[in-house]
Protein backbone atom coordinates (compact mmCIF):
# COMPACT_ATOMS: atom_id res chain seq x y z
CA UNK A 1 0.00 0.00 0.00
CA UNK A 2 1.48 3.31 -1.05
CA UNK A 3 0.90 5.78 1.79
CA UNK A 4 1.74 9.47 1.19
CA UNK A 5 2.98 10.31 4.69
CA UNK A 6 2.65 13.99 5.60
CA UNK A 7 5.68 14.83 7.73
CA UNK A 8 6.33 18.38 6.52
CA UNK A 9 10.13 18.70 6.46
CA UNK A 10 11.25 16.49 9.38
CA UNK A 11 12.70 13.77 7.16
CA UNK A 12 14.35 16.43 5.03
CA UNK A 13 16.07 17.95 8.04
CA UNK A 14 17.29 14.60 9.34
CA UNK A 15 18.90 13.98 5.95
CA UNK A 16 20.07 17.53 5.35
CA UNK A 17 22.07 17.90 8.54
CA UNK A 18 24.66 15.47 7.19
CA UNK A 19 24.77 16.79 3.61
CA UNK A 20 27.60 19.18 2.85
CA UNK A 21 26.85 22.37 1.00
CA UNK A 22 29.30 23.62 -1.65
CA UNK A 23 30.89 26.17 0.67
CA UNK A 24 32.07 23.52 3.12
CA UNK A 25 33.33 20.88 0.71
CA UNK A 26 36.82 21.15 2.11
CA UNK A 27 35.60 20.77 5.69
CA UNK A 28 32.68 18.37 5.40
CA UNK A 29 32.91 17.08 8.95
CA UNK A 30 33.02 20.50 10.62
CA UNK A 31 29.51 20.07 12.04
CA UNK A 32 30.19 16.70 13.69
CA UNK A 33 30.62 16.31 17.44
CA UNK A 34 33.06 13.48 18.01
CA UNK A 35 33.08 11.48 21.24
CA UNK A 36 35.56 9.11 22.81
CA UNK A 37 33.10 6.23 22.39
CA UNK A 38 33.41 6.51 18.61
CA UNK A 39 29.84 7.79 18.18
CA UNK A 40 29.57 10.98 16.10
CA UNK A 41 26.69 13.41 16.67
CA UNK A 42 25.46 15.83 14.00
CA UNK A 43 22.78 18.26 15.23
CA UNK A 44 20.82 20.65 13.04
CA UNK A 45 17.73 22.82 13.02
CA UNK A 46 15.40 24.34 10.44
CA UNK A 47 13.30 27.40 11.12
CA UNK A 48 10.83 28.53 8.50
CA UNK A 49 8.14 31.12 7.88
CA UNK A 50 5.56 30.50 5.18
CA UNK A 51 2.28 31.89 3.94
CA UNK A 52 -0.41 29.39 2.90
CA UNK A 53 -3.43 30.86 1.09
CA UNK A 54 -5.63 27.73 1.49
CA UNK A 55 -4.68 25.82 4.63
CA UNK A 56 -7.67 23.42 4.46
CA UNK A 57 -7.57 22.73 0.68
CA UNK A 58 -11.02 24.27 0.26
CA UNK A 59 -12.72 24.24 -3.13
CA UNK A 60 -14.87 27.37 -2.81
CA UNK A 61 -13.25 30.81 -2.46
CA UNK A 62 -15.62 31.69 0.37
CA UNK A 63 -14.34 28.71 2.42
CA UNK A 64 -10.64 29.41 1.98
CA UNK A 65 -8.57 30.20 5.06
CA UNK A 66 -5.05 31.64 4.87
CA UNK A 67 -2.36 31.98 7.48
CA UNK A 68 1.28 32.69 8.16
CA UNK A 69 2.94 29.61 9.65
CA UNK A 70 6.10 29.35 11.72
CA UNK A 71 7.85 25.97 11.72
CA UNK A 72 10.76 24.91 13.93
CA UNK A 73 12.45 21.56 13.24
CA UNK A 74 15.37 20.43 15.40
CA UNK A 75 17.02 17.11 14.50
CA UNK A 76 20.08 15.10 15.42
CA UNK A 77 21.93 12.13 13.95
CA UNK A 78 24.15 9.76 15.92
CA UNK A 79 26.43 7.49 13.91
CA UNK A 80 28.93 4.76 14.75
CA UNK A 81 31.23 3.40 12.05
CA UNK A 82 32.78 0.06 12.98
CA UNK A 83 34.97 -1.17 10.16
CA UNK A 84 32.72 -1.66 7.15
CA UNK A 85 29.54 -1.55 9.27
CA UNK A 86 27.54 1.61 9.96
CA UNK A 87 25.00 2.15 12.76
CA UNK A 88 22.81 5.26 12.61
CA UNK A 89 20.13 6.82 14.82
CA UNK A 90 18.08 9.78 13.54
CA UNK A 91 15.63 11.81 15.62
CA UNK A 92 13.68 14.95 14.85
CA UNK A 93 10.55 16.91 15.70
CA UNK A 94 8.66 19.68 13.94
CA UNK A 95 6.35 22.22 15.53
CA UNK A 96 4.02 24.24 13.33
CA UNK A 97 2.38 27.42 14.65
CA UNK A 98 -0.46 28.92 12.55
CA UNK A 99 -0.75 32.64 13.30
CA UNK A 100 -4.39 32.89 12.15
CA UNK A 101 -5.66 29.44 13.15
CA UNK A 102 -4.52 27.82 16.39
CA UNK A 103 -6.69 24.80 15.54
CA UNK A 104 -4.16 23.81 12.87
CA UNK A 105 -1.04 23.82 15.08
CA UNK A 106 0.82 20.50 15.09
CA UNK A 107 3.78 18.63 16.55
CA UNK A 108 5.29 15.81 14.47
CA UNK A 109 8.16 13.50 15.39
CA UNK A 110 10.33 10.82 13.81
CA UNK A 111 12.77 8.31 15.28
CA UNK A 112 14.74 5.97 13.03
CA UNK A 113 17.46 3.42 13.75
CA UNK A 114 19.45 1.67 11.02
CA UNK A 115 22.24 -0.91 10.93
CA UNK A 116 24.22 -1.67 7.75
CA UNK A 117 26.51 -4.64 8.29
CA UNK A 118 28.99 -6.34 5.96
CA UNK A 119 29.41 -9.88 7.32
CA UNK A 120 32.11 -10.68 4.80
CA UNK A 121 32.93 -10.06 1.15
CA UNK A 122 29.90 -12.06 -0.05
CA UNK A 123 27.25 -11.35 2.58
CA UNK A 124 25.71 -8.17 3.94
CA UNK A 125 22.47 -7.12 5.58
CA UNK A 126 20.59 -4.04 6.70
CA UNK A 127 18.00 -3.60 9.45
CA UNK A 128 15.85 -0.51 9.99
CA UNK A 129 13.17 0.46 12.51
CA UNK A 130 11.13 3.67 12.31
CA UNK A 131 8.51 5.38 14.46
CA UNK A 132 6.56 8.36 13.13
CA UNK A 133 4.06 10.58 14.89
CA UNK A 134 2.54 12.60 12.07
CA UNK A 135 -0.47 14.61 10.99
CA UNK A 136 -2.64 15.36 7.98
CA UNK A 137 -3.63 18.98 7.40
CA UNK A 138 -7.31 19.72 7.88
CA UNK A 139 -9.17 18.97 4.67
CA UNK A 140 -6.60 16.41 3.49
CA UNK A 141 -6.05 12.68 3.87
CA UNK A 142 -9.13 10.91 5.19
CA UNK A 143 -10.96 14.25 5.35
CA UNK A 144 -10.10 15.36 1.82
CA UNK A 145 -12.85 17.33 0.13
CA UNK A 146 -14.62 18.63 3.25
CA UNK A 147 -12.50 21.83 3.70
CA UNK A 148 -11.86 20.96 7.35
CA UNK A 149 -15.50 21.62 8.25
CA UNK A 150 -15.74 18.44 10.34
CA UNK A 151 -12.39 18.93 12.09
CA UNK A 152 -11.42 21.06 15.06
CA UNK A 153 -7.78 19.93 14.77
CA UNK A 154 -5.51 18.13 12.27
CA UNK A 155 -5.89 14.39 11.85
CA UNK A 156 -3.02 12.61 13.65
CA UNK A 157 -1.52 9.14 13.30
CA UNK A 158 1.31 6.87 14.42
CA UNK A 159 3.34 4.72 12.04
CA UNK A 160 5.72 1.98 13.19
CA UNK A 161 7.80 -0.17 10.87
CA UNK A 162 10.64 -2.64 11.00
CA UNK A 163 12.38 -4.26 8.06
CA UNK A 164 15.55 -4.93 6.20
CA UNK A 165 17.31 -7.05 3.61
CA UNK A 166 19.91 -9.77 3.31
CA UNK A 167 22.16 -9.79 0.25
CA UNK A 168 24.39 -12.58 -1.01
CA UNK A 169 27.09 -12.15 -3.62
CA UNK A 170 30.39 -10.33 -3.70
CA UNK A 171 30.27 -6.85 -5.15
CA UNK A 172 33.21 -7.79 -7.35
CA UNK A 173 31.23 -10.59 -9.03
CA UNK A 174 28.48 -10.06 -11.64
CA UNK A 175 25.55 -11.68 -9.78
CA UNK A 176 23.91 -10.79 -6.45
CA UNK A 177 20.59 -11.70 -4.86
CA UNK A 178 18.75 -9.76 -2.17
CA UNK A 179 15.80 -10.85 0.00
CA UNK A 180 13.81 -8.18 1.81
CA UNK A 181 11.02 -8.04 4.39
CA UNK A 182 9.12 -5.26 6.15
CA UNK A 183 6.24 -4.93 8.59
CA UNK A 184 4.42 -1.60 8.89
CA UNK A 185 1.43 -0.53 10.95
CA UNK A 186 -0.46 2.76 10.76
CA UNK A 187 -3.01 3.81 13.37
CA UNK A 188 -4.92 7.07 13.62
CA UNK A 189 -5.21 8.64 17.06
CA UNK A 190 -8.25 10.95 16.81
CA UNK A 191 -11.68 11.13 15.11
CA UNK A 192 -11.93 7.38 15.78
CA UNK A 193 -15.51 7.01 14.54
CA UNK A 194 -14.18 7.80 11.04
CA UNK A 195 -10.48 6.95 11.11
CA UNK A 196 -10.79 3.48 12.66
CA UNK A 197 -11.61 2.12 9.20
CA UNK A 198 -8.22 3.23 7.86
CA UNK A 199 -5.97 1.64 10.49
CA UNK A 200 -3.99 -1.09 8.74
CA UNK A 201 -0.97 -3.41 8.75
CA UNK A 202 1.29 -4.03 5.74
CA UNK A 203 3.54 -7.08 5.42
CA UNK A 204 6.04 -6.96 2.57
CA UNK A 205 8.16 -9.85 1.31
CA UNK A 206 10.33 -9.65 -1.77
CA UNK A 207 13.48 -10.60 -3.63
CA UNK A 208 15.71 -8.92 -6.20
CA UNK A 209 18.29 -10.47 -8.48
CA UNK A 210 21.07 -8.21 -9.81
CA UNK A 211 23.41 -8.91 -12.70
CA UNK A 212 26.22 -6.40 -13.25
CA UNK A 213 26.95 -5.94 -16.93
CA UNK A 214 29.88 -3.66 -16.18
CA UNK A 215 31.34 -1.73 -13.25
CA UNK A 216 28.54 0.84 -12.96
CA UNK A 217 25.46 -0.83 -14.50
CA UNK A 218 23.16 -3.56 -13.14
CA UNK A 219 20.20 -5.37 -14.67
CA UNK A 220 17.67 -6.46 -12.06
CA UNK A 221 14.59 -8.66 -11.70
CA UNK A 222 12.41 -7.72 -8.74
CA UNK A 223 9.36 -9.32 -7.12
CA UNK A 224 7.42 -7.80 -4.21
CA UNK A 225 4.33 -9.05 -2.35
CA UNK A 226 2.40 -6.73 0.00
CA UNK A 227 -0.42 -8.08 2.20
CA UNK A 228 -2.64 -5.30 3.58
CA UNK A 229 -4.97 -6.01 6.51
CA UNK A 230 -7.34 -3.42 7.98
CA UNK A 231 -8.14 -3.57 11.69
CA UNK A 232 -11.85 -2.74 11.28
CA UNK A 233 -14.02 -3.72 8.32
CA UNK A 234 -15.07 -0.69 6.28
CA UNK A 235 -18.86 -0.01 6.07
CA UNK A 236 -18.57 -0.43 2.29
CA UNK A 237 -17.00 -3.87 2.67
CA UNK A 238 -13.72 -5.61 3.52
CA UNK A 239 -10.66 -3.80 2.06
CA UNK A 240 -8.00 -6.45 2.82
CA UNK A 241 -5.86 -7.15 -0.24
CA UNK A 242 -2.66 -8.64 -1.66
CA UNK A 243 -0.55 -6.70 -4.17
CA UNK A 244 2.06 -8.50 -6.27
CA UNK A 245 4.51 -6.60 -8.45
CA UNK A 246 7.13 -8.09 -10.79
CA UNK A 247 9.60 -5.84 -12.62
CA UNK A 248 12.69 -5.97 -14.74
CA UNK A 249 14.96 -3.01 -15.14
CA UNK A 250 18.36 -1.42 -15.10
CA UNK A 251 20.13 0.90 -12.68
CA UNK A 252 23.41 2.67 -13.14
CA UNK A 253 25.76 4.94 -11.26
CA UNK A 254 27.10 8.14 -12.74
CA UNK A 255 28.36 7.40 -16.25
CA UNK A 256 29.17 10.26 -18.56
CA UNK A 257 26.34 12.69 -17.71
CA UNK A 258 23.54 10.43 -16.41
CA UNK A 259 22.65 8.12 -13.53
CA UNK A 260 19.44 6.52 -12.33
CA UNK A 261 17.16 3.50 -12.53
CA UNK A 262 14.32 2.33 -14.78
CA UNK A 263 11.97 -0.55 -14.00
CA UNK A 264 8.91 -1.83 -15.82
CA UNK A 265 6.66 -4.77 -15.11
CA UNK A 266 3.27 -6.08 -14.11
CA UNK A 267 1.21 -5.46 -10.98
CA UNK A 268 -1.81 -7.34 -9.68
CA UNK A 269 -3.95 -6.24 -6.74
CA UNK A 270 -6.48 -8.77 -5.50
CA UNK A 271 -9.09 -8.15 -2.77
CA UNK A 272 -10.39 -10.71 -0.30
CA UNK A 273 -13.80 -9.14 -0.91
CA UNK A 274 -15.17 -10.44 -4.24
CA UNK A 275 -17.42 -7.37 -4.50
CA UNK A 276 -14.37 -5.14 -5.03
CA UNK A 277 -12.72 -4.93 -8.44
CA UNK A 278 -9.24 -6.43 -8.72
CA UNK A 279 -6.53 -4.66 -10.68
CA UNK A 280 -3.88 -5.97 -13.04
CA UNK A 281 -1.80 -4.05 -15.51
CA UNK A 282 1.42 -2.32 -16.39
CA UNK A 283 3.52 -0.84 -13.60
CA UNK A 284 6.70 1.17 -13.85
CA UNK A 285 9.02 3.58 -12.10
CA UNK A 286 11.95 5.57 -13.43
CA UNK A 287 14.30 8.14 -11.91
CA UNK A 288 17.04 9.60 -14.07
CA UNK A 289 19.45 12.46 -13.40
CA UNK A 290 21.02 14.18 -16.37
CA UNK A 291 23.99 16.46 -15.67
CA UNK A 292 24.90 18.27 -18.89
CA UNK A 293 27.19 20.60 -16.90
CA UNK A 294 28.99 20.09 -13.61
CA UNK A 295 26.91 22.89 -12.09
CA UNK A 296 23.54 22.07 -13.64
CA UNK A 297 21.36 18.95 -13.41
CA UNK A 298 17.89 17.74 -14.42
CA UNK A 299 15.94 15.09 -12.49
CA UNK A 300 13.30 13.16 -14.45
CA UNK A 301 10.83 10.80 -12.81
CA UNK A 302 7.73 8.82 -13.75
CA UNK A 303 5.80 5.96 -12.24
CA UNK A 304 2.58 3.99 -12.27
CA UNK A 305 1.17 1.92 -9.43
CA UNK A 306 -2.03 1.22 -7.50
CA UNK A 307 -2.83 2.39 -3.98
CA UNK A 308 -5.76 2.40 -1.58
CA UNK A 309 -7.94 5.54 -1.45
CA UNK A 310 -8.44 7.80 1.57
CA UNK A 311 -12.22 7.66 1.11
CA UNK A 312 -14.65 5.99 -1.27
CA UNK A 313 -13.60 3.64 -4.06
CA UNK A 314 -11.77 0.32 -4.34
CA UNK A 315 -8.32 1.52 -5.36
CA UNK A 316 -6.50 4.25 -7.27
CA UNK A 317 -4.42 3.77 -10.40
CA UNK A 318 -1.89 6.57 -10.11
CA UNK A 319 0.43 7.76 -12.86
CA UNK A 320 3.03 10.45 -12.15
CA UNK A 321 5.48 12.51 -14.20
CA UNK A 322 8.02 14.99 -12.90
CA UNK A 323 11.03 17.09 -13.84
CA UNK A 324 13.26 19.32 -11.71
CA UNK A 325 16.17 21.55 -12.69
CA UNK A 326 18.96 22.35 -10.21
CA UNK A 327 21.51 25.02 -11.08
CA UNK A 328 24.52 26.42 -9.20
CA UNK A 329 24.90 30.07 -10.20
CA UNK A 330 27.91 30.49 -7.92
CA UNK A 331 29.39 28.93 -4.79
CA UNK A 332 26.82 30.89 -2.78
CA UNK A 333 23.63 30.79 -4.89
CA UNK A 334 21.68 27.82 -6.27
CA UNK A 335 18.17 27.53 -7.69
CA UNK A 336 15.62 24.82 -8.41
CA UNK A 337 12.57 24.76 -10.67
CA UNK A 338 10.26 21.76 -10.73
CA UNK A 339 6.98 20.42 -12.07
CA UNK A 340 5.08 17.26 -11.17
CA UNK A 341 1.77 15.91 -12.43
CA UNK A 342 -0.17 13.03 -10.89
CA UNK A 343 -3.19 11.47 -12.60
CA UNK A 344 -5.39 9.39 -10.27
CA UNK A 345 -8.05 7.13 -11.79
CA UNK A 346 -10.43 5.74 -9.15
CA UNK A 347 -12.01 2.30 -9.46
CA UNK A 348 -15.33 1.54 -7.77
CA UNK A 349 -16.54 5.14 -8.14
CA UNK A 350 -16.68 7.64 -11.01
CA UNK A 351 -13.78 9.96 -10.16
CA UNK A 352 -10.59 11.11 -11.83
CA UNK A 353 -8.14 13.61 -10.33
CA UNK A 354 -5.31 15.51 -11.98
CA UNK A 355 -2.83 17.23 -9.67
CA UNK A 356 -0.16 19.67 -10.81
CA UNK A 357 2.61 21.02 -8.57
CA UNK A 358 4.95 23.83 -9.62
CA UNK A 359 8.01 24.50 -7.44
CA UNK A 360 10.44 27.43 -7.47
CA UNK A 361 13.29 27.82 -4.97
CA UNK A 362 16.48 29.77 -4.27
CA UNK A 363 19.25 28.78 -1.86
CA UNK A 364 21.85 31.11 -0.39
CA UNK A 365 24.77 29.53 1.48
CA UNK A 366 25.55 32.24 4.01
CA UNK A 367 28.20 30.25 5.88
CA UNK A 368 29.15 26.61 6.32
CA UNK A 369 26.55 26.28 9.08
CA UNK A 370 23.72 28.45 7.69
CA UNK A 371 21.70 28.14 4.47
CA UNK A 372 18.72 30.32 3.55
CA UNK A 373 15.95 28.97 1.28
CA UNK A 374 13.06 30.84 -0.26
CA UNK A 375 10.48 29.91 -2.87
CA UNK A 376 6.90 29.00 -3.67
CA UNK A 377 4.89 25.81 -4.19
CA UNK A 378 1.86 26.17 -6.47
CA UNK A 379 -0.69 23.34 -6.27
CA UNK A 380 -3.58 22.87 -8.71
CA UNK A 381 -5.97 19.94 -8.32
CA UNK A 382 -8.75 19.28 -10.84
CA UNK A 383 -11.31 16.52 -10.35
CA UNK A 384 -14.39 15.17 -12.10
CA UNK A 385 -15.96 15.48 -8.62
CA UNK A 386 -15.75 19.22 -8.01
CA UNK A 387 -15.70 18.68 -4.25
CA UNK A 388 -12.07 17.57 -4.47
CA UNK A 389 -10.77 20.34 -6.76
CA UNK A 390 -8.77 23.20 -5.23
CA UNK A 391 -5.86 25.61 -5.69
CA UNK A 392 -3.20 26.27 -3.06
CA UNK A 393 -0.13 28.51 -3.01
CA UNK A 394 2.57 28.29 -0.34
CA UNK A 395 5.29 30.96 -0.12
CA UNK A 396 8.20 30.24 2.20
CA UNK A 397 11.55 31.29 3.59
CA UNK A 398 13.64 28.92 5.71
CA UNK A 399 16.92 28.88 7.58
CA UNK A 400 18.86 25.57 7.80
CA UNK A 401 21.46 25.52 10.55
CA UNK A 402 24.11 23.04 11.74
CA UNK A 403 27.05 23.43 14.10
Amino acid sequence: MNVPYKLSCIATVVAAIVITNPVSAADEKAGVIRTGSGIDFTPGVNSGLKFDDNITSANASADKLDSWILTVTPAVQAQLIDGSSVFTLDAGIEYGDYFSSDDDNYLDAILKAKAEVDVNQSRRFSLEATYISGHEDRGSGIFEGNSGADQDEPNTYDVSSVGGFYEYGAKTTPARIRANAKYLTKEYSNFESITQFRNFDDTTLGATFYYDTRASTSIFIDFQNVDTVYEVVDPTGDRDSATNTAKVGVEWLATASTEGSIGIGYQRKGFDNDAREDFSGLSWDANVTWTPLTYSAFDFSTGRTSRDPNGAGDFIRGTSYGVKWHHEWSELFTSSVGFKQVNDDYTGIAREDKSKIYQFGLNYYVTRWLTLNTGVDIIEVDSTDNQFAYDRNIYFIKAEMTL
